[in-house]
């Protein structure tokens, strides 16, 4: 994780200095999760969850830029194992850094992201059948995912700019691979970032 931080503490060094632009925001969105455990006899989970923080954007040239995002996320699933329902919630921090492909237009520019993500799982708790409980910390994981999306800056309130977004993650690595079991995790995430153009 400190190799990442520092890998984006460089990129927005570079944005900076060599840039055409940068801008600061607040990120705020929800997202619908998927997962399957791989488990013969329990279904595929899934739930809604969401999650708000950070955002960077930065402008290399024109048309090409980066986003960091910081975002705390609340990922739920909720199952059945046999005639039994449960459901799982993980808080996890996500540092996705995106790519972006912008196609600049006076009042509304639409805009492509391609990126990895981190899945820094902070804490997790289970309920089922009316007892709950919380995950051991031995049990959570540091997992990373692709994030690839749409969305749009809508520059109606210069310096002022509101991003909706949609974006797929795909969990990487999702599966353990000290378990025989097949396991997946993905999620639709969808959002909007408030950024205040600084350079």
């Amino acid at each position: 994780m400190k190799g990442l931080i520092t890998v984006a503490i460089l990129l927005l060094s570079f944005g900076l200095v060599f840039g055409q632009g940068f801008s600061l925001g607040a990120n705020l969105g929800g997202s619908y999760n998927m997962s399957n455990s791989g488990i013969e006899g329990d279904e595929s989970q899934s739930g809604l969850g969401f999650g708000g923080g950070l955002a960077v954007d930065m402008d290399f040239m024109p048309m090409i830029g980066g986003e960091l995002d910081i975002v705390y996320s609340m990922y739920k699933y909720s199952g059945t194992y046999g005639n039994t329902e449960y459901t799982s919630t993980y808080n996890s921090l996500v540092i996705p850094f995106l790519l972006k492909y912008k196609m600049p237009m006076p009042t509304i520019s639409p805009y492509f992201v391609l990126g990895p993500s981190l899945i820094y799982a902070l804490s997790a708790s289970w309920e089922s059948d009316g007892q709950s409980g919380d995950v051991p910390d031995s049990l959570l994981e540091t997992d990373f995912g692709i994030q690839v999306g749409a969305g749009a800056n809508l520059g109606m309130m210069a310096p002022m700019t509101i991003s909706p977004y949609v974006r797929f993650q795909y969990n990487l690595t999702a599966n353990d691979p000290d378990t025989d079991n097949s396991e997946s995790a993905y999620d639709i995430l969808f959002g909007v970032n408030l950024m205040y153009r600084i350079k």
